[in-house]
This record gives structure tokens, C-alpha cells and sequence, in this order.
């Protein structure tokens, strides 16, 4: 009997030592937050290459990413994140989705004198 609950013992830490970092990186509805940063990078990307970002808008965008970067490296720097730092990151990277919709459907386009494909 003392052995059984031994061995369940350890199966319980070992499964919680290797859920436990998963969790560490998961964000509601994104994932890896460095996935989910690439993610909103592609998006800004595209939308510059495709004209529906002018450069001050790309910009700006960035300028935020960098700021969560920097945010994510700080609480970072004490090892672990903990629940109310995953929140705020989560909270942050919304924020820039978001903002980045805003942007791309604003109609402000580095091509002044195009649509491209819209009907007003």
C-alpha cells in the first residue's frame, strides 16, 4: 500500500512539473505568446506590403510590439511568469490585435489615389 501511494505520488508530480511550463506559455486565444507576437508581426507585414498600412500606421504598430517585448523580457527576468503577468501580456497582445484591425480597415492606404478592391 505505502509503495502504491508512492508511485502514484510521483506520477502526480511528474505530470504537474511537465504540464506546469506549458501553461506557462499559454495565452487564451493565442498560444505561444512568441507565436502569437510573429503572428501580429506577419499581420503588420502584409498590411504594409499590401498598401492598406501607410508607414506612420506600421510604425506606430511596431513601436507597440516593441513595448510588449520589453514588457515580456522584464517580467520574464525573474524566471517565472506569474498569472497576473501572463494576464497582462494576454491583455496586451489583444490590445495590439485589435489596434492592428483598426488599422487595416481604416481605408488610410499608402496609395492615396487607389482602392484597391474597395467600394465606398
Amino acid at each position: 500500500m505505502k509503495r502504491l501511494l508512492s508511485i502514484a505520488a510521483l506520477g502526480l508530480i511528474a505530470t504537474t512539473t511537465l504540464i506546469t511550463p506549458a501553461q506557462a506559455q499559454m495565452f487564451a486565444g493565442f498560444g505561444n505568446i512568441n507565436q502569437a507576437q510573429a503572428r501580429l508581426e506577419q499581420r503588420i507585414n502584409a498590411g504594409v506590403r499590401s498598401g492598406r498600412l501607410t508607414r506612420s500606421e506600421a510604425f506606430n504598430l511596431r513601436t507597440k510590439m516593441r513595448r510588449l517585448n520589453s514588457l515580456e523580457a522584464q517580467f520574464r527576468s525573474s524566471g517565472n511568469l506569474s498569472f497576473r503577468e501572463r494576464a497582462r501580456l494576454n491583455s496586451e497582445l489583444s490590445r495590439i490585435s485589435n489596434d492592428i484591425n483598426v488599422q487595416l480597415n481604416d481605408f488610410d492606404t499608402r496609395y492615396r489615389n487607389r482602392h484597391h478592391g474597395r467600394h465606398f
